[in-house]
């Protein structure tokens, strides 16, 4: 292949390369791959309830007397995790508490 001919085939290449990112940039309609968002509105409520295929309750997040609570329960309704002002309680499958948080702080402190 001669030095012209190496030079004219990088060329069309080049060419062809730049009119294939146009038509694809420019002439074809672009596709959005996300539906842009409508804006939220406010949803308020004194609690939400969160239930399974079977209406069973799997979770609460309520107004309390002093703040925010929130139930997880377990596959048969009784109440696993509880996090509210007054602290964060674990208990077992029999109803046992197996952890619980310090009472005066609401919350896990770092150190512990």
């Amino acid at each position: 292949m001669t030095r012209n001919r190496y030079f004219t085939l990088c060329v069309l290449v080049l060419i062809g390369a730049f009119a294939g990112g146009y038509v694809a940039n420019r002439a074809m309609p672009v596709a959005h791959a996300q539906v842009q968002p409508i804006p939220q509105q406010n949803v308020r409520a004194m609690a939400f309830t969160l239930v399974n295929q079977q209406g069973k309750v799997e979770a609460t997040l309520r107004n309390g007397l002093m703040g925010a609570e929130l139930t997880l329960d377990d596959a048969n309704g009784k109440p696993r995790i509880e996090a509210g002002v007054r602290g964060i309680v674990i208990r077992d499958a029999n109803g046992r508490t197996v952890w619980q948080s310090p009472r005066a702080f609401g919350i896990v402190p770092a150190g512990e």
